[in-house]
């Protein structure tokens, strides 16, 4: 014999089914505004070096993300929308693609945008150097961009980015009193930005004051006029190139 359902279990169970029905329907609903929300955006690390002789803002993708002093370097963090399957991927990480410009606060020139790829966990690197022109008026900021290949996170050596290799073609130069002009070879990998600093105002870079793989930097040593001998030096990317000079 086949006992009847009792009334009360099966609108126990009737309500069960619409709890949870409700917790669907809620759950969707959340879903569509969450899309448009900051949660589908990464954090990038950035770091600006500002050679020239005046302070410069700094945009990405149109939009300022901080101002760099004269001969300063400062870290910033921008916010971006991870492209392609790299948004929900682990490996390598998330990446976005952002165009870098800057701005000379003193003279209002702005440089030509450089675009570049961010990558999560690794910093990225923007050189602002002075631009040379042949011609008079303001020079406009000239940028390069790079990424190390270490983790900001641990801090040990990781898989994005390309080591970045610099040799140059001598370890240094001697002038006599008159000084002149000379030049250095740059032999560096095909993807490894660098600069030229000089260490002394006496010893000064008149082209190829930066570039990307292998370049020549000139430079001009001025006429001594101490009485005593004198060195300075070059520095490109961690490589030394001294200059002596008699009296």
């Amino acid at each position: 014999m086949t006992t009847p359902a009792n009334a009360s279990s099966t609108a126990y169970v009737l309500q069960r089914l619409r709890f949870r029905a409700c917790l669907v329907a809620a759950g969707l609903a959340l879903a569509v505004p969450l899309v448009g929300c900051d949660l589908a955006h990464s954090d990038f690390d950035i770091a600006v070096g500002n050679r020239t002789a005046n302070t410069v803002s700094i945009f990405a993708n149109g939009g300022k993300i901080g101002d760099v002093g004269s001969n300063s370097t400062a870290t910033f963090t921008v916010e971006e929308t991870p492209i392609g399957a790299s948004a929900i991927s682990t490996s390598p990480g998330p990446v976005a693609q952002v165009t870098f410009s800057a701005k000379d606060m003193t003279t209002g020139a702005l440089s030509a945008g450089v675009a570049a790829t961010l990558v999560k966990d690794v910093t990225t690197y923007v050189d602002v150097a002075p631009c040379v022109l042949s011609d008079a008026g303001s020079a406009p900021p000239c940028l390069s961009v790079s990424s190390v290949n270490v983790s900001v996170s641990s801090g040990t050596p990781g898989s994005q980015g390309q080591v970045c290799t610099v040799s140059l073609s001598g370890s240094g130069q001697s002038f006599n009193a008159m000084g002149g002009t000379g030049n250095v070879s740059v032999n560096a990998s095909s993807d490894c930005v660098w600069s030229a600093t000089s260490s002394e105002s006496w010893l000064t870079v008149v082209r190829g004051g930066s570039g990307t793989g292998t370049g020549v930097v000139v430079y001009e040593v001025a006429a001594n006029n101490t009485r005593q001998a004198r060195s300075a030096s070059l520095s490109i990317r961690g490589q030394t190139f001294t200059v002596n000079q008699t009296p």
